[in-house]
């Protein structure tokens, strides 16, 4: 195996243990909620699940300073050119 692959083994309950070595690549901690995602070719991507703030953190930065907040979508849609 290459250096960048780890195993564990399933318990019976359906249970693993992340390896030390990638939960603190992940920056995981007690409590933390992971997300397993398959990829259409099998692979299994596994994530920490990012937090409220640093989900608004990241998509805030799309936003452009003076936009004001989203209240209508049907009319912000509405408004917009219709699309081909």
């Amino acid at each position: 195996m290459g250096d960048n692959v780890l195993t564990a083994t399933i318990s019976s309950k359906g249970q693993i243990v992340i390896p030390v070595q990638l939960r603190r690549q992940l920056g995981l901690s007690p409590g933390d909620t992971v997300v397993f995602q398959l990829g259409p070719d099998g692979q299994t991507v596994l994530r920490r699940r990012e937090t409220w703030d640093e989900l608004s953190a990241r998509f805030h930065a799309w936003i452009e300073p003076g936009t004001p907040p989203l209240e209508d979508a049907s009319g912000f849609y509405d408004s917009r050119e219709p699309r081909l």
